[in-house]
C-alpha cells in the first residue's frame, strides 16, 4: 500500500493536489504519474543546470508536453496549475512519492 503524498512532502500546493486527485493521487493514471514525475524531474534539471533565468513548471510541463493523450494533457495541466510556485525540496519530495508509487503498482 502506497503512502499518502503528504508523508513526503506537505505545502498548501500538495493539500490542493491531494485534494483534487486523492491521497495516492489514485486518480491519477499510470501515465499521469509518469509524466508529472518526468515533467518535475525536467523542472528540477533544468533550475540546477541550465541558466535560463525563470524557468517555470509551465515551461517545463510546455517542453514535455509533446506526444501525451489529451486526457493525460488535461490532468497534467491541472496538476501544474495547484503546483505553481512550489519549491524545489516539494517538487523532490513529490517526486519521492510518486517513484514509491509507481515502484509498487
Amino acid at each position: 500500500m502506497s503512502k499518502c503524498v503528504t508523508y513526503y512532502t506537505q505545502t498548501n500546493q500538495i493539500d490542493q493536489l491531494v485534494e483534487s486527485f486523492g491521497t495516492t493521487l489514485e486518480k491519477l493514471t499510470l501515465a499521469d504519474k509518469l509524466a508529472l514525475r518526468v515533467t518535475l524531474t525536467y523542472w528540477l534539471f533544468h533550475c540546477e543546470v541550465a541558466d535560463l533565468g525563470e524557468y517555470t513548471l509551465n515551461h517545463a510541463l510546455e517542453d514535455m508536453m509533446q506526444g501525451y493523450s489529451e486526457d493525460c494533457q488535461i490532468n497534467l495541466k491541472e496538476a501544474i496549475a495547484i503546483l505553481g510556485g512550489i519549491g524545489k525540496d516539494e517538487a523532490e519530495g513529490l517526486i519521492e512519492s510518486l517513484t514509491a508509487q509507481l515502484r509498487y503498482l
